[in-house]
């Protein structure tokens, strides 16, 4: 009975130690996009600066969506990560 107990202890803490990992990961691929749009969103604004003005509203609007999906990308990294510590 007790070698039951702990072969189903010591999965559960394997499982839950997966799981804890795989939210750790996936923060990091997360934050590793929010750096990516971030570096988009820079080189959007420095284009903008150089353009016209048709040039200047359409880098305008990438600038805009990459601030956006940048904030998005690190907003779910520090969610996972305090999934990963629950």
């Amino acid at each position: 009975m007790n070698k039951t107990l702990i072969a189903i202890a010591t999965t559960l803490s394997i499982f839950a130690a997966g799981a804890a990992q795989a939210q750790v990961g996936k923060a990091a691929a997360e934050a590793s996009d929010a750096a990516e749009h971030k570096i988009e969103e820079k080189r959007a604004d420095d284009k903008a600066k150089k353009s016209g003005p048709v040039g200047k509203a359409v880098n305008n609007v990438k600038s805009d969506y990459h601030k956006s999906r940048s904030k998005n990308s690190a907003d779910k990294a520090k969610q996972s990560l305090k999934n990963s510590t629950d």
